[in-house]
């Protein structure tokens, strides 16, 4: 390896961490399924929308080749979606379904759709200002670029991993390698932060990465200066199940 900086290389899921919606989900699929005759309450389509997402098998992987991938991504939304509908109340019908899906998809592909979270991007320079290699490695699909230029927040990573890009998913330690490659660093001297799940957090810790669980940090507003100086000895925290945010 060549070119090694003592500088951290710093990994960040999407979702949760970097981005927020801008509304609750069951709220935006409210809005946009009345403009296509069905109305539903946005609690009830939360709720669903939340259990759904739970039961739903993995995304991204299907295909032989990146585009068959991608197409297939949008094919699982499209099935998410239905589900969501369906379960919430059997009788909704809509006069063109795949029309309305579209358009559900399509606004989260946009900046309106999302928001930084609070002090991100604060932080985001402040470590790129110190010299910190920056990455997004994040189970979110092909959309995720368009929003984070969307957030101008794309420049301040120098690779945005997609596993489903390579038919792989987060935790795999290819997601990492991958970064490690880039970044001309070791494996085990990357650090993650992530608003993933406890079990997931681990898998990632077993892999050699210091991690840290974006629920642990109190306050924003020091979150350069937890990841600049992170050390060896970062385990991931408890992950309270009930903040978890969920790709919609």
């Amino acid at each position: 390896m060549t070119g090694v900086s003592t500088a951290p290389a710093i990994c960040f899921d999407a979702t949760g961490t970097l981005i927020e919606g801008t509304a609750p989900v069951g709220e935006i699929y409210h809005r946009v399924a009345i403009e296509y005759g069905v109305d539903l309450p946005a609690g009830r389509l939360e709720d669903t929308f939340r259990h759904v997402l739970r039961n739903a098998p993995a995304r991204g992987l299907d295909g032989a080749t990146r585009e068959e991938r991608r197409m297939n991504e949008v094919e699982w939304w499209f099935e998410r979606i239905g589900e969501t509908f369906q379960a919430t109340d059997g009788s909704a019908r809509f006069h063109d379904f795949r029309t309305f899906a579209q358009a559900l998809f399509d606004h989260y592909e946009t900046g309106a759709a999302w928001r930084p979270r609070r002090g991100i991007p604060e932080a985001l320079l402040q470590l790129r200002e110190r010299g910190c290699f920056l990455a997004v490695t994040s189970n979110f699909d092909h959309r995720l670029p368009k929003i984070l230029e969307a957030l101008d927040l794309i420049e301040f990573f120098s690779i945005i991993e997609i596993p489903s890009n390579e038919a792989r998913a987060k935790p795999a330690a290819s997601v990492f390698r991958a970064v490690a490659e880039a970044a001309e660093r070791s494996l085990e001297s990357l650090v993650y932060v992530g608003d993933d799940p406890p079990e997931v957090l681990a898998a990632i810790a077993a892999h050699g990465l210091r991690v840290h669980d974006i629920h642990a940090v109190q306050d924003s507003s020091g979150l350069a200066d937890l990841l600049f100086r992170a050390s060896n000895t970062a385990t991931p925290a408890t992950l309270r199940e009930t903040t978890r945010t969920v790709d919609p």
